[in-house]
């Protein structure tokens, strides 16, 4: 990923430290989402809109409302990232625009100076602790990041070890 495709990439096994400037921004390890990258993408990627307005869409995509399924979360994540987050604020004319904040470039593209549109991060050995399980510890072997948000996850294991072993 980063030799091939020009990911960056980030180790954060025992070396990863929390906080805004932390290594990937997060405050802890129940935070899945890099806002700090997120929140940055958005800015991006739709510079016409307020803070108020990235600050909604970021609030949108870290929600977590437990009286829903996993399955419902997901559905709604999905559609987010594909049409954009929908969002509302006041233009100066006072009058409510509501408008769906793209999340990814789809194109791939960059900005006028040569900045990419996208974020793509590769992080190995990320500790995430549950939201709904606070003693459901894991380290995922590598979590591939786009604009902050976790869309790949990939488990490794050793080629000696019994692949069923690892499965189960």
């Amino acid at each position: 990923l980063e030799r091939e495709l020009g990911w960056d990439s980030v180790y954060a096994y025992n070396a990863e430290t929390f906080g805004p400037n932390g290594t990937l921004g997060r405050a802890d390890t129940r935070e899945v989402v890099l806002t700090r990258d997120l929140r940055a993408a958005l800015t991006r990627l739709n510079p016409q809109l307020p803070d108020s307005a990235i600050n909604e869409a970021v609030q949108k995509m870290t929600r977590h409302d437990f009286t829903r399924s996993l399955l419902q979360h997901n559905q709604d994540f999905y559609k987010f990232i594909r049409d954009g987050v929908p969002v509302s604020y006041k233009n100066s004319q006072g009058q409510l625009c509501e408008v769906r904040a793209k999340v990814i470039d789809f194109h791939n593209g960059a900005a006028a100076d040569g900045t990419p549109n996208n974020r793509f991060l590769a992080v190995r050995e990320l500790k995430i602790t549950g939201l709904r399980a606070p003693g459901y510890n894991r380290r995922a072997d590598l979590v591939c990041f786009v604009n902050g948000l976790p869309l790949v996850f990939i488990e490794l294991k050793a080629v000696y070890k019994n692949i069923r072993a690892g499965f189960d």
